[in-house]
């Protein structure tokens, strides 16, 4: 058995989102492809604007957690000499 050590933070408020609820059109084979498509270049796009934007506010929500070696690595990586 290992002995870790965590370091569980309060979690944060969560702000609240908006939940779209809409009916779907029903739509032929070609028309569901463009609109798919439209929708993955947007995707592709508001994340090359706003990528720092996204990576910095993931960073600032992550959940930190200390684990601390058990001793059978702490002597595997030991110093041999």
């Amino acid at each position: 058995m290992t002995d870790k050590n965590i370091t569980v933070t309060a979690r944060r408020t969560t702000h609240p989102t908006v939940k779209l609820e809409i009916e779907l059109p029903e739509l032929s084979d070609e028309s569901a492809a463009a609109i798919a498509d439209v929708l993955v270049q947007l995707y592709h796009h508001f994340e090359a604007a706003y990528y720092a934007q996204i990576l910095s506010h993931h960073a600032d929500h992550a959940h930190p957690f200390n684990v601390t070696a058990s001793a059978r690595n702490k002597r595997a990586n030991a110093d041999p000499f």
